[in-house]
């Protein structure tokens, strides 16, 4: 089989999607290695940048058992998808974006969020309809759509109407992050924050739900207990703008490294996750995997996911969720309980084992191709 992947997003994709995308990648390098493979981006100014990714990707200092293996994988731009030569082509990236009649075309549809209703501003609707047609037309091309939840697989059955046989669901994992013995601290000294603290992480868009957050962090503090919220992540909000003027407990620290995000999952007293919707919720899984604790909505595909290793609350219920947060702060023993449980759960997943997974659709969709059938 000849892969072919858009990967017109990848140099700019730097977590989310992204992770997902150079994940597979390396787990698709070890599994099949002699694959011919063609990656396509955005130009041929891009091919070089390319090229360097796939070699820290593909090629990790002190691995040698495939040297060279980057240089095998050709790196074309996206404007000679339609004449591809390849047996399958992977769109991660949620649509179907150029297509090709030559070849068997797999998407990921990891979630429906651009086209459904959390921002309610009147002028967001003529996106949400340019959406809504886009995934429709993805859902009618894929020759196999693959997703990241059950709860994700039910939606798309549901609301696009697409035949739950080509849709398969291939759960994320957090095992890329690799604990050491050095923490890594400095998004809390640059904060100022040396006790217990409570962590947001992720972009701040309207379905992420942090004002349940904020609400309940109020209740905390007019009780007097005046713990910090640290948050990482992208731009802030206009509503978090509004805050930093007002609510000394907010603390926003920005993007961080890996090893600093790890210090941050495993230091707080928990990640509260409060989002109304998520195709599966990845750092709810990065915080299991490394020893955190979670308190998360019970929502969309959120309890998939955490099982029984997260404190739950419904997302709009400020005061159940600062009960949560009250309780975890003094009771040794449930935080240890969700530390241990985060844990088990978070080992049963792993990106090789979402590599495999996927390797198999893409390979049954170009076995089952017309061309090919």
């Amino acid at each position: 089989m000849h892969l072919g992947i858009e990967a017109s997003r990848l140099l700019n994709d730097r977590r989310g999607i992204g992770r997902y995308v150079r994940n597979v990648l390396q787990g698709i390098a070890s599994l099949a290695p002699g694959m011919p493979v063609t990656v396509f981006v955005r130009g041929a100014a891009d091919i070089d940048a390319m090229r360097q990714l796939l070699v820290q990707l593909l090629e990790p200092p002190g691995n040698t058992t495939q040297p060279g293996l980057a240089a095998t994988w050709r790196i074309v731009p996206v404007s000679a998808l339609p004449f591809t030569a390849v047996d399958v082509v992977w769109y991660p990236w949620n649509f179907i974006t150029t297509r090709t009649a030559r070849a068997a075309m797999v998407v990921s549809t990891l979630d429906l969020a651009p086209m459904l209703r959390f921002d309610h501003r009147w002028w967001k609707w003529p996106s949400r309809q340019l959406f809504r047609r886009r995934y429709l037309h993805t859902v009618r091309d894929a020759s196999a759509i693959l997703t990241i939840s059950q709860a994700s697989k039910a939606e798309l059955v549901s609301v696009l109407h697409a035949d739950p046989s080509r849709v398969h669901v291939t759960l994320l994992a957090a095992d890329d992050l690799q604990i050491t013995a050095a923490e890594a601290t400095a998004p809390l000294d640059r904060a100022g924050v040396t006790g217990a603290f409570f962590l947001t992480v992720g972009a701040q868009e309207a379905r992420k739900n942090l004002s349940v957050v904020y609400d309940a962090m109020a209740q905390l503090h007019a009780r007097g207990i005046r713990v910090p919220l640290v948050q990482c992540g992208p731009a802030l909000s206009k509503q978090t703008q509004a805050l930093h003027g007002t609510a000394p407990w907010l603390h926003h620290v920005g993007y961080v490294r890996d090893d600093e995000l790890i210090t941050l999952y495993r230091r707080a007293t928990a990640l509260v996750f409060p989002s109304r919707y998520e195709g599966f919720g990845l750092p709810v899984a990065e915080a299991m995997h490394v020893g955190g604790r979670v308190i998360c909505a019970n929502s969309s595909s959120l309890p998939e996911v955490a099982g029984d290793a997260a404190l739950y609350f419904a997302w709009d219920n400020a005061t159940e969720l600062a009960a949560h947060m009250q309780r975890l702060l003094t009771d040794d023993t449930l935080r240890d309980t969700l530390t241990t449980r985060g844990a088990a759960r978070a080992a049963t997943w792993s990106w090789q084992q979402v590599a495999e997974q996927s390797l198999a659709v893409f390979t049954n969709a170009a076995t089952r191709f017309p061309q090919r059938a």
